[in-house]
């Protein structure tokens, strides 16, 4: 109970620091604010290569005319906690198919944690390792979970930062209609 109280405090402020990222992520953020993105809506994808944690090697553009999105969290993160599960049920059951493509890339983790997560809490997306933030430094400094939507013409359609419900609905609308463009 007296970790509990402790802890309180802690995952409001998180919520509250990933909340004010989140309304920062769609223009791109402040100069010098660690919580900016790197990239912007309507620019191409960058390039990310990865490896899940099956062994399968991956590149973004690869999956050109596939509906992508890419989701970096951590294990230690409480609203990438609370976004997960979400993403596993109501975007990744829901859709998963030869048009669409969706992968979690943790942050500063190592293979054998993400594969034991995935594992303990039954997530069946690809999840990839991505431990010295190689990939991650290529779309910002701080903050996560960190989404990005890529149209099927390579293209970020939706990005955000943090999780809040109200955020979600808007990245499940954007999906459908990413996905209405590639026959589904």
């Amino acid at each position: 109970m007296r970790r509990a109280i402790y802890l309180l405090p802690l995952i409001v402020l998180l919520s509250f620091v990933c909340f004010v990222a989140a309304q920062q992520a769609g223009s791109g953020g402040a100069p010098g604010d660690p919580f900016s993105s790197r990239t912007k809506l309507g620019q191409m994808m960058p390039n990310i290569h990865f490896t899940d944690t099956a062994g399968k090697e991956t590149a973004i553009e690869d999956l050109r005319g596939k509906v992508v999105l890419v989701n970096f969290w951590a294990t230690w993160c409480g609203p990438c906690q609370a976004e997960i599960p979400l993403l596993e049920k109501e975007m990744w059951e829901k859709y998963k198919s030869g048009r669409f493509f969706l992968v979690g890339i943790a942050r500063e983790q190592s293979e054998k944690e993400v594969a034991s997560y995935r594992a303990e809490h039954g997530i069946t997306y690809p999840m990839a390792a991505d431990p010295h933030r190689s990939t991650y430094k290529l779309f910002a400094d701080a903050g996560i979970p960190r989404t990005y939507l890529v149209g099927p013409d390579g293209k970020i359609v939706y990005q955000s930062v943090g999780y809040t419900p109200d955020e979600f609905a808007k990245l499940k609308n954007a999906l459908t209609e990413q996905l209405a463009k590639v026959g589904m």
